[in-house]
Order: C-alpha cells, then structure tokens, then sequence
C-alpha cells in the first residue's frame, strides 16, 4: 500500500485571493533547467510538516499519516475476493523520490517512488482459493510492505477562469511492485487457532499467488483518490503560484 506522497510533490500551496506562499514552501521556477532537482529539495523541506500537515501561516493539507482507505474492494473471482475497510496506513512520508521528469508547460509529471516501509492495520472480509485450501474469514488485519516502489504518471491541464490560470489534473496512474508483504488475518476460519495459523502461513508463503489480483484493485483504489486529493488542493491554487517565471 502506498500513500498519497507523490502528489504532494506538485500541490503543497494554497490561493487565497492574492495571498502569498506561506514560507514553509519553496517555489521552483518552471524554466529552471534543474527544475526537478529544485521540486526534489522543496519537498525535503517541507517532509517534516507532511504527517500533520500544518505548513503554518494558516495553510493545511490533509495529512499522510495516517492515511485513511476505505472499501477497497479486491478480486471478485473465484480464486480471490476481498473487501478492506476502516484502514489505517502509516510511513508514506518516509517516500525515496528516486526520479522526477516534470514538464510545467504541460502538466506532465512522472515519478518513480521508493517505499521502506509501510504499516497498516484495518477490517477484511476475505475468500482465498490457495493450493487446493479455501480459506475464509473475517476480523481484523494487520501487515506491513517494505521496498516498495512505483512509478505515478499524472497528467493534468492549464486553464483561464476570470483572468487567472489556473491548473488541474485529469489522470494519474500508478504501478505498484511490492517486495515483501506480509500481513496477519485475525479470525480466518471462525477463529480455529490451528486453522489460522495455517491458513496465515500459506497466504505469507504464497504472495505471488494473490498479489496479482491485489496489487490492480489497489493501483485503482490509490490512483482515484489521490487524483481527487492533488484536484482538491489545485482548486486554491494558481499556475504562477506553482510555478512562477
């Protein structure tokens, strides 16, 4: 699971009227040619308010830790359903940038992200077909992912309202590779002891079998809600205010 820290990258202000950026943030000129070492560094500066989100001077952003998903639904197949929900992510502001390719003219941002680590806790309903064993359940969840990376495409548009240009997103896209995921299911097979402790050492032992169909619905899941996430913070903000000449 990731968090919302690749858009972050783009959309730490806010416009209020003709309001000026509150000092925590450091503007990149869009026609500096070392634009995307410029963005890189003006995050570092700005990662110690990303937990809480307060950038002071009176600007808020939602905060990433923790990260709130919901209703994620995964599978739907005979080999592989399940719904999470009431989920808790923590350490997406640990985020590696290990590339940026930005076009400011365009709205064009390509991202290849590093995860160290990732903790979440949450709810699932879970029907698992796994080397000939039907496993079933439902309870609490509780895991972690380390190195994980991706890499975010998001695409957006510039646009005049009342004289002013403004900026949007219209698209982002994320694929997701996990190295290691493991998590414990809480209650698998009405709370056997020795069912459950199978039953969680077969799905840590046999990922690959199942993180096929996990990894497209959380793509999915990621991609549209930090899409509204980057929208929604875009909606206070000007293109100049981003990136100024």
């Amino acid at each position: 699971m990731l968090s919302k820290v690749d858009t972050f990258i783009f959309i730490l202000s806010i416009r209020m009227c003709f309001s000026k950026l509150p000092s925590t943030i450091t503007t990149c000129h869009r026609n500096d040619p070392d634009l995307e070492n410029c963005i890189i560094k003006a995050v570092e500066t700005v990662r110690p308010l990303l937990p809480h989100g307060d950038f002071g001077d009176g600007y808020r952003s939602p905060p990433l830790e923790p990260l709130n998903l919901d209703n994620i639904e995964l599978g739907g197949g005979q080999q592989f359903h399940a719904i999470f929900s009431d989920m808790q992510v923590r350490g997406g502001s640990n985020f590696i940038i290990n590339k940026l390719k930005a076009n400011t003219s365009s709205m064009a941002f390509d991202l290849l992200l590093t995860l160290p680590r990732i903790d979440f806790i949450g709810s699932y309903l879970m029907k698992l077909n796994i080397l000939l064993l039907n496993v079933h359940g439902q309870g609490k969840v509780r895991g972690f992912c380390e190195n994980a990376t991706a890499l975010v495409k998001l695409r957006g548009i510039r646009y005049f309202e009342d004289n002013v240009e403004l900026a949007k997103f219209t698209k982002m896209t994320m694929r997701i590779n996990i190295n290691t995921f493991k998590m414990h299911l809480d209650n698998l097979f009405n709370g056997d002891p020795i069912l459950s402790e199978v039953g969680n050492m077969i799905i840590n032992d046999n990922q690959d079998l199942y993180l096929k169909e996990i990894i497209p619905g959380l793509q999915k899941a990621l991609s549209q809600q930090f899409l509204e996430t980057a929208n929604m913070m875009l909606a206070y903000t000007t293109y100049d205010e981003m990136f100024p000449l």
